[in-house]
């Protein structure tokens, strides 16, 4: 494994041009307008972003909803979860209450609602998705049903593809659906890549039938971690930061097909170091500010 890593690692390290990046508005640009919210998707657009990241949550009724914090103060102008209100009582809510750049809340009381996800497919036929299942009270096997049904009813099944850091929630949705995949096993390999050069990925022979696992990863290309040692006597332990480098991106491009998200790229410096290291995808704050990093 470790000279086949070798070989992939003077691949990366010599190539000279890997494709830009695609820019994937995190909540469809959650620091130039109200996130998740259906102007913010077309700005996001406007601004030649070619993936929309959206946070989804559950009505009481159980109508997926476009939404992110655990209370609903944070971004509108009610309290409680989203679970605890229905569908028409959450239309009635402002979703751009709290948005504002440097004290302005320029785009209070201007009637931006919190969207339904079934608007949203509809409203953009031809735009791919990430959906990022935040819903912190909903049963998982609701969940993945509602879901399956609204993405083959709006026929989105070849444009979205589902996020979650809940294990529960991937692991219900059905093979065929395209998911990240599980967020502890990611770390895991990152980890053993980076830290201990052993890729804890295999080699899929060619012509052999990949079930999916392993094709899509998403990580922070730099990530604050808590080393812990453990001694005979007992442990210590020491911060430190996780960086992504061509060393583990070759182990994670072991397999052709594999697609690697890196997120928190929020600066030109971290959109061409992610470039450099062959990132298929990277999510920014502000598709405003990323349409001139490529």
């Amino acid at each position: 494994m470790k000279l086949y890593m070798s070989s992939l690692l003077l691949i990366f390290g010599f190539s000279s041009v890997f494709a830009s990046p695609l820019i994937v508005a995190h909540r469809a640009g959650t620091a130039d307008h109200p996130e998740n919210t259906h102007h913010a998707i077309s700005m996001a657009l406007h601004n030649k972003a070619d993936v929309v990241w959206l946070s989804i949550q559950f009505s009481q009724e159980g109508i997926p909803v476009l939404y992110r914090p655990s209370d609903l103060k944070e971004l509108t102008n009610g309290h409680g979860r989203v679970s605890s209100y229905s569908w028409q009582d959450l239309q009635q809510l402002d979703a751009a209450y709290t948005f504002n750049i440097q004290g302005q809340y320029i785009y209070r009381g201007r009637g931006i609602n919190i969207p339904s996800l079934r608007e949203i497919m509809l409203s953009y036929p031809d735009t791919n998705f990430i959906l990022d299942i935040k819903s912190p009270d909903a049963d998982p096997a609701i969940i993945a049903k509602t879901l399956e049904n609204l993405i083959i009813e709006t026929r989105a099944l070849d444009r979205v593809t589902f996020y979650s850091t809940e294990k529960k929630y991937l692991m219900a949705l059905p093979e065929y659906i395209n998911k990240y995949e599980f967020r502890n096993l990611t770390r895991k390999i990152l980890t053993n890549a980076i830290m201990a050069d052993d890729c804890k990925i295999m080699k899929i022979p060619e012509g052999t039938l990949n079930d999916g696992a392993n094709k899509h990863h998403a990580f922070e290309l730099k990530r604050d971690v808590k080393v812990v040692e453990k001694f005979t006597l007992g442990r210590g332990s020491s911060r430190a930061q996780l960086i992504w480098n061509q060393q583990a991106m070759a182990c994670f491009k072991i397999n052709n097909d594999t697609k690697v998200l890196l997120i928190g790229i929020n600066s030109n410096e971290d959109y061409q170091l992610a470039a450099a290291l062959g990132a298929d995808y990277v999510m920014v704050d502000s598709p405003a500010a990323a349409r001139y990093w490529r």
